[in-house]
């Protein structure tokens, strides 16, 4: 009886190490890590950006369709022809109007894997602190909770930037808002997860 005790005792021990030990390796995977690895999981795959733009087009076909945006006044374009430039509608008297500077990401075989987005007011000035990045940034994060409904932003640190970005995956669809780097703009960046994962 008293040998039956001990190898139960020794059993409920080894588990309970066995336990702790999982729970240890657990505690150290970030809420990063596990949101990535539980959307990876899923059988969902986000593969639309937005007008027309998809994960996995060609750099000609981002092309060929900015060309007929372009074509139908949609979009023109932007600052020293590094992006393509679209004004968000709103009404002609307000003075919060938003632009979109954007740009396809694309790997070595000229595969469209993310979306490059700037998101500045219109009407903005160093002087007007209504129209300032810390405030369009949470219409950013609403207008992009919008567009691409499911989770929502989580802040995790970084290591490429002092302060935590902002972070919502949902499936193989990684959104991250940049920290503020000037007075101006909001940079987002729009990832497939499929292509790489960082």
């Amino acid at each position: 009886m008293k040998k039956f005790l001990s190898i139960a005792m020794r059993i409920k021990f080894l588990f309970s190490i066995l336990f702790i030990a999982i729970g240890f390796v657990g505690c150290n995977r970030s809420k990063y890590e596990m949101l990535v690895e539980s959307e990876m999981a899923k059988p969902i795959v986000h593969d639309s950006i937005f007008f027309g733009h998809r994960f996995g087009q060609t750099r000609q076909e981002f092309f060929d369709i900015c060309w007929e945006l372009n074509k139908k006044g949609l979009v023109t374009q932007g600052p020293k022809n590094s992006f393509v430039q679209y004004d968000l509608p709103a009404p002609k008297e307000s003075t919060k109007k938003i632009r979109i500077l954007f740009y396809g990401i694309f790997d070595e075989k000229k595969i469209m894997t993310g979306m490059d987005i700037q998101f500045s007011y219109i009407a903005w000035s160093p002087w007007n602190s209504a129209l300032q990045s810390d405030k369009l940034i949470e219409v950013v994060k609403d207008t992009l909770r919008s567009w691409y409904p499911g989770n929502d932003f989580i802040a995790i640190p970084s290591k490429k930037y002092e302060s935590d970005i902002l972070v919502k995956v949902d499936g193989n669809r990684r959104i991250i808002i940049e920290p503020l780097s000037d007075l101006k703009d909001v940079d987002v960046r729009i990832d497939d997860l499929r292509y790489k994962i960082d």
